[in-house]
């Protein structure tokens, strides 16, 4: 496994044969930390049978190891810094080969930046959707500092809830304008039980198309099953848009 990363340049040190993975439909949950990521996520899981893809658990698990990679991994995240957008998608990308007899993916808060999502896009597939979450950034801001506070973190990034909503807004819309079509926004500001209906309604010609495939996984139905991590990112062209109740664990 390649263990240096250069962000000038955006291609992968280690190969990977994404062939089985590239028939099956991927769908991104991007909102701001706050949104309700994970919600969403293990809703639309429940309703198509996909596996979740959480990159920041991935990331979070690759740190504990003594490898090249994990002591690299550890030491950026001492520092507070940003992970190599090709090293988290390498992360995902191992995920999903693990997971290949899968139905379909779903990545939870992904992608963080335009960057992300153009490595992702080129080394495994476009998302065959990108559900955006809509909620007021001050909301988020308190859900993201409640959460924060719950897990003990320090006063002072606590205080920094409203700025790292704000940062993940401007990147996520980038992220969101690049998709175009893809995109489809959910209110994720209020909490009506209207969540599995709406999303039933978004995802029906994801799940119509793949069920017409003659390899479709879909045509076995089974129990989700989840990969791994949290979220980020935010708003974009409002199409269908339903209120959604948040959990405790929802970032």
């Amino acid at each position: 496994m390649g263990c240096f990363y250069s962000r000038r340049n955006e291609e992968e040190d280690t190969v990977y044969d994404m062939t089985p993975i590239r028939h099956l439909p991927v769908i991104f949950v991007n909102g701001v930390p706050g949104a309700g990521n994970q919600t969403v996520a293990q809703t639309m899981s429940n309703i198509t049978g996909y596996t979740m893809i959480r990159p920041g658990e991935l990331v979070r698990a690759e740190a504990q190891k003594d490898t090249a990679r994990g002591r690299l991994i550890a030491d950026k995240l001492q520092a507070q810094e940003d992970i190599p957008e090709q090293m988290t998608v390498d992360l995902i990308k191992e995920a999903m080969l693990q997971q290949a007899e899968a139905k379909g993916f779903i990545l939870v808060g992904f992608p963080k930046n335009p960057r992300m999502s153009n490595i992702f896009n080129r080394q495994v597939k476009w998302p065959e959707k990108v559900v955006a979450l809509e909620v007021d950034n001050e909301v988020a801001a308190t859900r993201l500092q409640n959460k924060l506070s719950e897990l003990g973190r320090p006063e002072s990034e606590i205080n920094a809830a409203r700025q790292i909503v704000r940062e993940a807004a401007h990147k996520v819309k980038n992220v969101h304008k690049r998709f175009g079509g893809h995109v489809v926004t959910l209110d994720s500001s209020g909490n009506p039980k209207a969540l599995a209906t709406t999303l039933k309604e978004i995802l029906s010609d994801t799940i119509e198309k793949c069920q017409k495939r003659p390899d479709s996984p879909l045509a076995d139905p089974g129990p989700p099953t989840a990969v791994s991590a949290p979220a980020v990112a935010p708003l974009s062209t409002p199409l269908t848009k339903a209120p959604i109740e948040l959990k405790d664990e929802d970032c």
